[in-house]
């Protein structure tokens, strides 16, 4: 077919994006592409130059109720809906304006490129827009078309409405900045110099090949796209009635539009299309390793459906594929469609528990975990007692010499309990086996030995500044804090953890404010590598580091104490806790350092440190011990390095 421009695109009738699309996904950079391509087409002997701007692929379908007062033929954009999108907001954004032609013109432009009003105006019909069922369909008519008999029951925001917003703004900032004629100009270029091939998809058309060689500009189709239409193409082909086909063709599309609206929810935060169908075969099918990667998950999804698929292997057993059938494809299209709203609930969870052990392990390993006992456990107590000895288990192996368990390991957990005919059996063996990890002995010294570890670093972070999970041991102390002083709320909630960071009360680079301080440490030693050994480990000690939020230590710089503690009064319970000292020295550090070491055997089942070895957990060596506990207050020759 011959290329044609938007003139003829439109006379063709009237465009749906069906449901089961993904929805909007162009941002500033595509945005940009096709302002620039506008901008870039130059006019030769006399005439603006054409621009090739892909092939549209289109399924005819039926208008809706309230449309059929239309004639003319209605139809899916099966592919090309991002650029129509994109296209059918600047034809709106421009024809907001007078642009100089006369209203009789200007209605002729309304009624080809937006709308066609009934005779008594009380109604219209766009040329563009959503399948009625699509979640974004009154958004893009009210907010984006400005159609003020379209009511929003409630706020709608979700990715694809915040760029559906921010591509209308974009055209907007643009528009605005043109003259008349430049308007006029960007008008006629977009209108008759953009080209398209259109394609009508037939029934001898083999959608499959189409789809999995499609290119949205810059916006690649994902797995899951090409997934959707290589069901839809095997569905045509399998030996069944018309009617199981349209029963199976219809499934397909309502679980695609059941995933997309699920992974976009948070407007801000697009969940990965193809990371949450290689966390959902992970569940279904045996990786050799513990989860699929995408690639590795992209090569197994296509042999499980595909025309020879009882040609390869299940997992790594012999056990072969079953031949793609209406339950094979039904069956796994209702799992993964049920999975996507618990994979969102689980990114995005409000469960306490369930943020607290992504911030400790956000791998697909443990997601899926989450996502299983959501999925298959229906008792919230059971749910949540899994949940707490899960953190227990994490937060032992992120204490150093304490480590207990392979993480990955909850992949496995997963897979039982997803694929488990006996429930209650499959919970029993995973809470057995998890309570077996945290019955095992722990070894002292090897903790004490990670700690001293921290110590022996030169550069970058040192010491207990060089314990990952010590920021969240200080939110957790946090807790603990709240409840001694007796408070409801929190001064820190696991929302502000990106935000908050962990700081040293006295400074590494510390100026005069605290050579007192320092120097009661130091001039106990004599040699260089001593003295700043001594200063290097007494400033990391746990009892020197606390939390600040919203970036406070930037601006707290290397003030001195008195500055520092009327500031943390306001702050975290860790800071109102360290702003009633009086000094803030060695001896407080101590006391500190001991207390949070007392509060972390409270957190490790088991863990038991007499006050020795407490001393050598935040002090490295007998010599600075000897020092920072005021054991002894004579002066050390040579410390133990």
């Amino acid at each position: 077919m011959q290329a044609i421009n938007l003139y003829k695109v439109f006379n063709l009738g009237f465009f749906r994006i069906p449901d089961y699309q993904r929805g909007y996904s162009w941002t500033d950079k595509q945005l940009t592409e096709l302002w620039d391509d506008l901008d870039e087409i130059q006019e030769i002997n006399g005439e603006l130059k054409k621009h090739y701007t892909g092939t549209i692929f289109l399924e005819k379908t039926k208008s809706i109720e309230h449309e059929r007062w239309i004639d003319d033929d209605f139809f899916f954009v099966v592919d090309g809906q991002q650029r129509l999108t994109t296209i059918s907001i600047l034809l709106f954004e421009l024809l907001r304006y007078e642009t100089g032609y006369s209203n009789k013109t200007k209605e002729l432009l309304v009624d080809t490129f937006l709308h066609v009003k009934s005779e008594t105006g009380n109604s219209r019909v766009e040329r563009f827009g959503y399948q009625e069922t699509d979640k974004n369909y009154q958004f893009l008519y009210r907010v984006i078309f400005e159609d003020q008999n379209i009511l929003i029951p409630t706020a709608q925001t979700n990715l694809y409405s915040k760029n559906l917003s921010y591509a209308k703004a974009f055209f907007r900032e643009r528009l605005e900045n043109l003259t008349e004629d430049d308007r006029r100009l960007i008008f006629k270029k977009l209108t008759t110099c953009l080209v398209f091939d259109i394609r009508k998809i037939e029934k001898d058309l083999d959608v499959q090949a189409v789809f999995e060689t499609m290119n949205n500009r810059g916006k690649p189709l994902t797995v899951l796209e090409k997934l959707k239409n290589r069901l839809i193409f095997l569905n045509e082909k399998l030996v069944q009635s018309d009617s199981d086909k349209t029963i199976l063709r219809t499934s397909i599309n309502t679980a695609w539009g059941k995933i997309y609206n699920s992974l976009a929810q948070n407007p801000d935060h697009f969940l990965d299309e193809d990371e949450f169908l290689s966390a959902h075969l992970s569940l279904y099918r045996k990786p050799k390793e513990s989860v699929f990667s995408e690639k590795l998950a992209e090569e197994k999804i296509f042999e499980m459906f595909c025309n020879k698929s009882e040609k390869f292997n299940e997992d790594e057993t012999e056990k072969k594929e079953s031949p793609v059938t209406f339950s094979k494809i039904s069956q796994y299209i209702h799992n993964l469609s049920d999975t996507a709203p618990i994979w969102y609930n689980v990114n995005f969870s409000k469960n306490i528990m369930v943020q607290k052990i992504l911030i400790m392990n956000s791998s697909k390993d443990v997601k899926i975990f989450l996502s299983a006992i959501f999925n298959k456990i229906n008792d919230p107590s059971i749910q949540q007692n899994m949940l707490i000895v899960l953190e227990k288990i994490m937060f032992r192996n992120r204490v150093p010499g304490l480590w207990v368990m392979d993480e990955r390991n909850t992949s496995t957990w997963a897979r039982n309990l997803y694929t488990s005919k006996d429930i209650s059996k499959s919970i029993f063996d995973i809470e057995l086996e998890m309570n077996e990890y945290l019955l095992k002995k722990i070894n002292n010294e090897d903790m004490i030995n990670g700690f001293k570890s921290l110590f022996t670093y030169v550069r970058g972070a040192v010491g207990f500044h060089r314990w990952g999970n010590l920021k969240y041991f200080l939110f957790e102390y946090d807790e603990k804090l709240k409840t001694e002083f007796k408070e409801s709320n929190d001064k820190v909630s696991l929302s502000d953890y990106e935000s908050t960071s962990v700081e040293h009360v006295i400074p590494r680079d510390y100026e005069s404010h605290w050579s007192t301080e320092l120097d009661e440490i130091v001039n106990h030693f004599v040699g260089d590598n001593e003295r700043f050994l001594s200063q290097k480990v007494v400033i990391n000690s746990l009892g020197n580091l606390t939390i600040l939020k919203n970036g406070k230590n930037s601006s707290l710089k290397n003030y001195g104490w008195d500055v520092k503690k009327n500031r943390y009064k306001t702050g975290s319970y860790n800071e109102i806790e360290i702003s009633k000292e009086f000094h803030w020295s060695k001896k407080e550090i101590y006391v500190r350092g001991h207390k949070l070491l007392n509060f972390l055997m409270e957190k490790v089942d088991g863990l038991n440190l007499s006050d020795d070895e407490i001393n050598h957990c935040l002090y490295y060596n007998n010599d600075i011990i000897n020092v920072a506990t005021n054991i002894t207050m004579t002066p050390i020759i040579s410390g133990e390095v």
